[in-house]
Order: structure tokens, then C-alpha cells, then sequence
């Protein structure tokens, strides 16, 4: 009976892992780490000084960028759209998952944990900035998803909050690592506002589902084709501010993909050409990070 009973909670510790890994949207674990990267290598002692070394501590602040901060966002993100979530057909894939009631706890108590331990990793910088922008990220992770704040039903909230977290507070972290970040290079901004029109893209493919569950996002709130035309307009500037012809080739594809659904705003248009935006913009920055290195 003991034995029994043993192998049930090991099947139980197994479900639970791997509830928190798919809350945990894999495919983007990748993504804040490499603008983490970005911000090492814009510093003036970063990636390209000869002095540059991976710290323990640079390394450990890396790594909670990937599985930890992405289970936090997704995991807090899953509890309070869980009525959205059970009529969304991309839950259940590698849009995450429909997180079940009775995992809610478990979810919470792991958020709360990963969060204290974000903090003290980088408290262990004894950087002032360092510590203010990882703040920054869970307090606008959190109040994105939680209510009452729930600023993902706030635009432009939405954007500038998606641009924070999915950028410049990353960017910043890596920076301050090796230079003042206070001074973030003038491009920090503007890939931060490409973020923003990226996120403002994303809310096309639940346009419909967010609106039955009464969730105002930016694509329900400004319509389909200004969600596909907003990062339209970003993405044509950046085809001229950019030195790099392949990040260029990025910006032009992400207009015409921009353009596409702005013209024929189909939502499931709209989702495949956002995972290709994603696939080419993962592409090109690790791509441009690792030319800045083997230069």
C-alpha cells in the first residue's frame, strides 16, 4: 500500500512539472535571454571587450529571463484568462495551455517563489538599476494579468507595458552589467516601441474570443486592421534605420505581413504570420549578437 501510494504522489510531482512547463510557453524561453544578450553587447565593456567575462551572477540573471519569468508571466497570465482560455482554440498548443482550477495554487505558490528569488539574484548585484528594472518586470508582469490592474484590457496600457517586458527592462538588465543604464543607446527605444507593434499584432488572433469574454484589448478596442497597421508604420521606419541588410530583411517582411492581414484581417492570418515575425526576429538578433562576437 505504501508502495502505491508512493508511485501516486510521483505521478502527481510529474503532472505537476509538466503543467508548469507548458504554462511556461517554451517556444519563448529563448526570447528575453537574447535581449539580455543585446543589452551586453550595446555596453562599452560587453561582449565585444576583450575584458568580457560570463559571471556566475550574469549567467544565473540570464537563466531566470528563460523558464522562471516566462512561468511567472504565463503562469499569473493563465489563472486570470482562464474563462477566455476555455473558448480560445490556440490553448492547448504551443499557444499554452487551458490551466485547470485545481491548479491554480500550485501555479501561485511557484510565481511567488520565482519572483522572491528573481528579486534576490539581483539584489545580489548590488546594482540600483539592475534591482529597479527587475522590479519593473514583476510588478508589470503581475498587475498585466491581475486584477484590478489587468492592463492587458487597458490599450495602450497593453503595448507600452508588452514593450517594457518584452524589451527595454531586459535590454537594461544585460546593460547594466556592463556599462550605466541610465544611458541606454537611443536604439533600446526604438526596438522597444517594435515590441509594442508586435504585441499590438498578437491581440488579432484572440480579437473574437477576447471580445465574447469582454477582455478589451488593443486589436477589440482599435480594430483588427489598426492592430495590423500600427506595427506596419514601426516596422517601415526601421527598414532606413537599420545598418544591417538582414535586419532590414526582417522589418520588410514584417510590413508585408503587416500589410497582409491590415488588408484581409483574418485571424488566423494573423497567427501564422506572428510566429513567423517571431521566428525571423529570434533569428536575426541571435544572428546580429553572434556577428558582434566572432567579428
Amino acid at each position: 500500500m505504501e508502495k502505491s501510494g508512493r508511485s501516486v504522489r510521483t505521478v502527481d510531482a510529474r503532472q505537476s512539472l509538466l503543467i508548469l512547463i507548458k504554462t511556461s510557453r517554451p517556444p519563448l524561453w529563448i526570447a528575453l535571454p537574447l535581449v539580455f544578450c543585446m543589452g551586453l553587447a550595446y555596453g562599452r565593456e560587453g561582449l565585444t571587450d576583450p575584458s568580457f567575462q560570463f559571471t556566475p551572477l550574469l549567467l544565473a540573471q540570464m537563466f531566470f529571463l528563460s523558464f522562471p519569468f516566462c512561468f511567472f508571466t504565463f503562469g499569473l497570465n493563465d489563472i486570470y484568462d482562464e474563462a477566455s482560455d476555455r473558448a480560445n482554440p490556440r490553448k492547448g498548443g504551443i499557444g499554452g495551455v487551458r490551466l485547470e482550477p485545481a491548479y491554480h495554487g500550485l501555479v501561485k505558490k511557484t510565481a511567488r517563489a520565482v519572483g522572491v528569488l528573481f528579486l534576490c539574484v539581483s539584489a545580489a548585484t548590488l546594482n540600483p538599476l539592475n534591482i529597479l528594472f527587475s522590479t519593473a518586470l514583476l510588478v508589470l508582469a503581475y498587475t498585466y494579468s491581475a486584477p484590478p490592474w489587468r492592463l492587458k484590457t487597458r490599450p495602450p496600457l497593453d503595448v507600452a507595458s508588452a514593450g517594457i517586458l518584452g524589451f527595454l527592462a531586459p535590454f537594461a538588465l544585460g546593460f547594466s552589467f556592463v556599462d550605466d543604464a541610465l544611458a541606454l543607446p537611443g536604439q533600446a527605444y526604438y526596438f522597444t516601441l517594435c515590441v509594442m507593434g508586435f504585441h499590438a499584432f498578437s491581440t488579432i488572433m484572440d480579437h473574437d474570443v477576447d471580445k465574447a469574454a469582454g477582455d478589451r484589448t488593443f486589436a477589440v478596442a482599435c480594430g483588427k486592421r489598426a492592430a495590423a497597421l500600427f506595427p506596419a508604420a514601426i516596422f517601415l521606419c526601421g527598414i532606413f534605420m537599420v545598418r544591417e541588410w538582414y535586419v532590414a530583411m526582417l522589418f520588410a517582411g514584417c510590413l508585408a505581413l503587416s500589410l497582409l492581414v491590415a488588408a484581409f484581417p483574418s485571424e488566423k492570418m494573423a497567427k501564422h504570420s506572428f510566429h513567423a515575425m517571431f521566428l525571423g526576429a529570434v533569428a536575426a538578433v541571435a544572428a546580429w549578437i553572434a556577428l558582434q562576437v566572432f567579428r
